[in-house]
């Protein structure tokens, strides 16, 4: 079921990784199976890590994981790693580094971008994304946002595509938004 949210890409990487790591291909990867495979792909996962995400997912309780349950502890590292690219991003616009975008940062970060019209975006994006109406936009807000599917340009009429891609680019430049590559 799981698998229906995915691309075609992102189910032949899992499936890839699956049969890397059940070496002896009796389609269980075992605790010692998954830990040699994340220290094989580079991942800085600690022992105590891995026995959590089993324990999670181990819905037989055998210590080992199949195919479905292998697929859930992907996409729960997926989310952690897409979690700190949302860390990421949110600083960019967090100039101050208080924990809120407030309108100021917003209006210089869109400045930045070439915005002419940045005080009405910016207001068009409060509008929408600063949920308890406080001024400013939490992470939690940000979060809700990015994850909601309500994007920059949807919360701005005056925010044209171009503008937000070209935003898109200099995050992925810089390295605050990545968008899954790594």
């Amino acid at each position: 079921v799981i698998a229906d949210f995915l691309s075609n890409e992102e189910v032949e990487d899992i499936k890839d990784m699956f049969k890397k790591m059940d070496n002896d291909n009796d389609g269980i990867v075992s605790i010692e199976e998954l830990k040699a495979g994340f220290q094989n792909s580079g991942s800085q996962l600690a022992e105590s890590e891995v026995q959590m995400l089993i324990e999670a997912v181990d819905g037989s309780g055998k210590g080992t994981l199949d195919y479905g349950e292998f697929v859930a502890v992907s996409l729960h590292l997926k989310r952690m790693a897409n979690d700190e690219h949302l860390r990421k991003a949110f600083s960019y616009f967090d100039k101050d580094g208080n924990g809120y975008i407030e309108p100021d940062e917003l209006r210089n970060a869109l400045m930045e971008d070439g915005a002419d019209d940045c005080t009405d975006v910016a207001n068009d994006i409060f509008q929408e994304v600063d949920t308890d109406k406080d001024g400013r936009i939490s992470y939690d807000e940000f979060v809700a946002m990015m994850k909601t599917g309500t994007d920059w340009r949807k919360a701005s009429r005056h925010y044209s595509r171009g503008r937000f891609n070209s935003l898109s680019l200099k995050l992925m430049k810089d390295g605050s938004l990545n968008l899954g590559n790594e």
